[in-house]
């Protein structure tokens, strides 16, 4: 016949159980608190963040509807294709997108997308899977809408070859020089004015062209 527990054997094993369900209550407020953190940070984050499952929008937050200018109800359930002028730009960021996934575990790739109003925008994409053993579980992505940072590239660019066109063709000898006069450039005048290449320039330099 089983002994009977002791009364002492039934408030131990109470008090045990009672620090489980304590131990399990603290670990579901753990669990609530790291939810509501991640959602606060999901909303009001400065970056578009979304969700995809097979390259339908699931998620997003209120940034990711202001890049693209959809209310969040013309976006869920949508093909990402939607933000894409043409088809040729949805397989290419796919396809970039998830090789990089498969080699690093995650994917970043520029692209342009389409805006609801028909305004074109450069977007940093960046994709990570939710389990990157199963990507039908969804993949998770930030937009970084860099338009203003690349228009200013193209700027920049389109300013450095219109200087570069003036100073190959003046007819004004030209040399760009250091403090110390280490000859950084010269233009095909001051080539042609000095009889020396822009190497040896380069080499002897301000003081060696200079008497």
């Amino acid at each position: 016949m089983t002994p009977r527990p002791s009364y002492e054997t039934l408030k131990q094993k109470i008090r045990e159980l009672e620090e489980e369900a304590e131990k399990g209550n603290q670990a579901k407020e753990a669990l609530q608190k790291s939810q509501s953190n991640l959602q606060s940070i999901f909303l009001a984050s400065p970056i578009g963040i979304g969700l995809v499952v097979d390259r339908v929008i699931s998620q997003v937050n209120d940034r990711m509807c202001e890049i693209t200018g959809y209310s969040r109800a013309e976006l869920l359930n949508r093909s990402s294709r939607l933000l894409y002028a043409t088809d040729q730009d949805f397989e290419f960021v796919g396809r970039e997108k998830y090789a990089q996934i498969a080699r690093w575990g995650t994917g970043m790739v520029e692209t342009r997308w389409v805006r609801k109003d028909g305004s074109v925008i450069d977007i940093l994409l960046s994709s990570t899977p939710l389990n990157p053993a199963d990507l039908s579980a969804g993949v998770t992505f930030t937009a970084l809408d860099i338009t203003d940072r690349k228009r200013a590239e193209r700027e920049l660019l389109e300013s450095e070859q219109k200087y570069r066109t003036m100073f190959d063709h003046s007819k004004d000898a030209i040399l760009l020089t250091q403090p110390d006069g280490e000859v950084l450039d010269a233009n095909p005048a001051a080539c042609a004015m000095f009889g020396r290449t822009l190497e040896e320039m380069k080499r002897v330099g301000r003081s060696g062209l200079v008497d």
